[in-house]
């Protein structure tokens, strides 16, 4: 029985064009174990792109993940594991931006960042972790080394963040997500109110849409939405959403070693162009809706496609080549989070500590709700039951006073102080905004 880690391993090398036997021969295990996945993969993949009617896309996306396991039998002896580097990394980060901000004398010393890894439950000597902070001091800046990329090889991926001023509310922070053809340098940029597993499947799915087919590889830094933790020092291993996106769309993934943007090359580059080019100009950082802001960084970004480049090339001219190259299209990935909940005694689900209403009949039932960027759809046995504008404050109740007809009509002196009441004319107004 092998586990889910090994299981996308065989997949990722399947997609590379590497041939059963030097998988087995890689990976220490049968080829027989070999051949059933990789049959089981393709047969999956040819229903997908087949799209017949009748193809049952969430089972197809179920078997090619299930909830991921740890084999701890394969961990590295080392104490200064991926996870604990990182931790140390922060703490050098978190200094830097102390001194900068003229707060010198509360940085933390080797013996508080010892006892801050201690009380994060890692079991890590004192001596250890001052080698590796002397060693991430002493580390000269690496260099960038040029690459050559092949047409729809190759797309590099990233968050960054601009304020924009949407609906009136002031100036906040959004999340932007960007993509970096390699080849052409083509980009595309979207904007999300949150960087969570939602806008980070939505920004995916509508860019391999615009591209018509998806790139062989995707290249991203060590953001929490694609990598869930670090196994070693160098190994990571991806979310469930990491595993779901490339298993469907069948690319493969790199992600960069800690602390090396410099390893992505363009996109690090590509945030910060794309922001400055974008947005910095006296009335293009406020907008009526995010819809609208999305539809102006769109044609934004088209135009900045169409400028020739210090090599003479203009990337849309050449991003129609990549095109070519790129894997075979499939129906757009539904991009949302399912989870589970309980319907408690208010007729309320929660989702990060906001309560959405459901109908009054369905108190203490088991729901699905399936969270989107904007929307929270909420079914039973597969059926919606209610839907709601996404909040992203906290601690908010977004009721539907028709979710208590029922109850009402048995309890009508309930209602004049309810909850529900008091929203009534305001729900449609309230503010979503973080």
């Amino acid at each position: 029985m092998i586990d889910l880690h090994k299981k996308q391993q065989i997949i990722l090398r399947h997609i590379e064009g590497m041939s059963n036997r030097e998988i087995a021969r890689q990976l220490g295990m049968s080829k027989d174990t070999v051949n059933k996945y990789v049959r089981e993969y393709d047969q999956q993949r040819q229903q997908l792109l087949a799209n017949s009617p009748g193809t049952d896309k969430d089972s197809i996306l179920q078997s090619f993940v299930e909830e991921p396991t740890y084999d701890a039998s394969g961990r590295s002896p080392t104490k200064v594991t991926g996870e604990v580097e990182q931790l140390i990394l922060e703490c050098l980060e978190e200094n830097r931006r102390k001194r900068e901000s003229g707060r010198q004398k509360q940085q933390m010393k080797i013996v508080d960042i010892h006892a801050y890894i201690r009380k994060k439950g890692y079991d890590v000597s004192y001596s250890s972790v001052k080698r590796t902070v002397r060693r991430l001091r002493n580390t000269s800046p690496e260099a960038f080394i040029r690459q050559e990329y092949q047409p729809g090889q190759t797309c590099e991926f990233d968050w960054g963040t601009v304020k924009l001023n949407i609906g009136g509310t002031g100036y906040r922070k959004y999340q932007m997500a960007v993509f970096t053809a390699a080849d052409s340098n083509n980009r595309f940029a979207r904007l999300y109110k949150s960087q969570d597993t939602a806008a980070f499947l939505e920004s995916h799915a509508d860019f391999f849409s615009y591209c018509g087919g998806a790139f062989h590889e995707m290249v991203y830094d060590n953001m929490k939405v694609a990598v869930k933790r670090f196994v070693g020092t160098t190994e990571k291993e991806p979310t469930e959403a990491m595993l779901q996106i490339s298993a469907y769309y069948g690319f493969r993934y790199r992600f960069c070693n800690v602390a090396s943007g410099n390893e992505k090359g363009h996109v690090e580059r590509s945030v910060e162009y794309v922001r400055r080019r974008v947005f910095s100009q006296p009335g293009c950082d406020v907008f009526a809706t995010l819809a609208d802001a999305n539809r102006f960084l769109q044609a934004e970004c088209e135009k900045l496609n169409q400028l020739k480049g210090a090599d003479g090339v203009i990337p849309a001219e050449e991003f129609q080549t990549e095109k070519k190259h790129l894997l075979p299209a499939v129906p757009k990935f539904e991009c949302c989070i399912r989870q589970k909940a309980h319907v408690d005694k208010y007729a309320t689900v929660v989702f990060l500590q906001n309560h959405y209403s459901v109908p009054d009949t369905l108190v203490d039932k088991d729901l699905e709700i399936r969270v989107y960027t904007d929307r929270l759809l909420i079914c039973k046995d597969g059926k919606p039951v209610a839907q709601h504008p996404r909040s992203f404050r906290n601690h908010v109740w977004v009721i539907d006073i028709y979710h208590y007809l029922r109850t009402l009509r048995r309890k009508p002196g309930a209602l004049a102080r309810s909850t529900a009441m008091l929203q009534a004319d305001a729900i449609k107004k309230v503010d979503t905004e973080r």
